[in-house]
């Protein structure tokens, strides 16, 4: 009878785990997938050459 409650255990994490990984997984996805507020540009540019750094923000 202690193999039985072990085993429902078992499937008990497993079960848990698959929901935390599928909320996880459907919460990347939401959020990757959502366009930023300015049409799809970015807000700030950042761009590192051999000249140096430049810091780049939208003109409003």
């Amino acid at each position: 009878m202690a193999d039985n409650t072990q085993s429902s255990n078992g499937f008990l994490y497993f079960l848990v785990g698959a929901l935390l990984v599928a909320v996880i997984g459907f919460g990347v996805w939401y959020f990757a997938g959502q366009p930023s507020a300015a049409g799809g540009d970015a807000d700030l540019s950042i761009s590192v050459s051999e000249d140096g750094m430049s810091v780049d923000t939208p003109d409003e």
